[in-house]
């Protein structure tokens, strides 16, 4: 079963707090994780790890502006380490959670992460649970447990199925592009 928005974001700010340490009552769902709260990277990969960990999910490592400009090649989501109109646009499709007049053409590349906020990570952990298969392909069985990370055990035939990595998730998500973003995107060259 599949925890619900509200469950999965306090667990978010709880695994935060003990991460930064700071009490859990500082920590609201829109927190800026590195400006509010001043996380930094290590933070982020502790964090990271252990929402991996509890949900048996495994994030996207390398950095998503550059996998999504590979995605949306041959339009550029940055240019000398700044944010394109482009970019921005992309980024405020794909982080709906943050403050759209902070993911502005011009702004920085770098240090992007410093905007996640606890909704950031809960609603990446809830795109990566819902897109894990409800049912076994090979029966239709929907008895299925968790026996490693990324890998679900149907407990009618005892097939082991594999669920979308962050990576996946976020190439599916960028293949389903609403069309506004679409009409941004437009003919392009390099």
């Amino acid at each position: 079963m599949i925890p619900s928005d509200q469950e999965v974001l306090e667990r978010v700010q709880k695994i935060v707090a003990e991460v930064l340490p700071i009490p859990v009552e500082q920590i609201t769902p829109d927190s800026l994780l590195g400006e509010d709260l001043g996380a930094e990277s290590l933070d982020f990969v502790d964090i990271q790890f252990r929402l991996e960990t509890e949900y048996g999910v495994q994030f996207y490592q390398g950095s998503a502006v550059e996998k999504l400009s590979d995605l949306f090649a041959p339009r550029k989501l940055e240019g000398n380490g700044l944010l394109t109109s482009f970019g921005a646009a992309v980024l405020r499709q794909r982080m709906p959670e943050v403050d759209h007049a902070r993911l502005r053409e011009g702004q920085a590349v770098a240090g992007i992460e410093a905007m996640f906020t606890p909704r950031t990570f809960a609603r990446t952990i809830k795109e990566m649970l819902s897109a894990r298969p409800q049912a076994c392909p090979k029966c239709p069985s929907n008895q299925l447990r968790l026996v490693r990370p990324m890998v679900l055990l149907c407990e009618e035939c005892r097939s082991e199925i594999h669920c979308p990595t962050g990576e996946e998730c976020l190439e599916a998500w960028a293949r389903s592009v609403p069309g506004s973003l679409q009409e941004v995107r437009g003919p392009s060259s390099r």
